[in-house]
């Protein structure tokens, strides 16, 4: 018979099971073979003899949701597309649409403004490894495991490398005195840019569809439980 745990007492290592006959099943730690401690929601498969719970197998474990540091700075487990938008990227771009525009307002050029502008990108360096953190977990809820970003990540490095190179050599030529300087012509480099570019951008298109809009793995997975709760 399939249950749930209604709660497990460490002190006097029991707890309590409510079948999905309806009936209630009390149980003692001796009788739990999943890993861990047995946690209030898991779903279980047990013997029921009498009114006791007995052979209790996890089924599929309940999803805890992480405290403060676990969800902004560690990247192991899962989380839901909500949690991803809600908690992270909905008040950060709050915070920065709003500094903007009192930046706009007060003159970016301003006092203000350059304050402004000095604090929304430090902000954006203090969220880089949140961001990275909670894009894991998102990768861990699609059932991806980490090194998957690479296919975002390195081809924007070399993207963003080859560029800055081939910008540079017009800043050097301005830099040695030259008139009438212009941007370097296109050549093997410019066509491996470009082509560089358009993959980071379908990267990017990708990434954002299968990480940012689709629903997890219905179900544990190898990363962990369901963050979604399913009725």
């Amino acid at each position: 018979m399939k249950g749930n745990i209604l709660g497990f007492d460490p002190e006097t290592n029991t707890g309590a099971i409510s079948g999905y006959d309806g009936q209630r099943y009390d149980f003692v730690t001796a009788e739990w073979r999943g890993p861990g401690r047995p946690r209030s929601g898991d779903v279980v498969d047990f013997q029921a003899i009498d009114q006791r719970a007995t052979e209790i197998y996890l089924v599929e474990p309940v999803y805890v949701q992480p405290g403060f540091w676990a969800f902004y700075f560690s990247p192991s487990g899962r989380i839901s597309r909500s949690q991803y938008w809600l908690r992270f990227w909905l008040p950060y771009l709050g915070v920065y649409i709003t500094l903007d525009l009192i930046a706009e307002i007060a003159g970016k050029e301003s006092s203000l403004g350059i304050s402004i502008r000095i604090t929304t990108s430090i902000l954006s360096l203090v969220i880089f490894w949140p961001w990275i953190a909670l894009l894991v977990k998102r990768m861990h809820d699609r059932n991806k495991a980490w090194w998957w970003m690479l296919f975002y990540f390195v081809p924007g490095i070399l993207f963003g490398t080859l560029l800055v190179i081939w910008l540079g050599a017009a800043f050097l030529s301005i830099a040695s005195g030259e008139t009438n300087v212009t941007l370097p012509a296109l050549g093997g480099l410019g066509v491996m840019i470009i082509v560089l570019g358009l993959t980071w951008f379908g990267a990017f298109i990708w990434f954002f569809i299968e990480f940012g809009c689709v629903r997890g793995t219905v179900g544990s997975n190898r990363f962990g439980p369901d963050p979604v709760t399913r009725r």
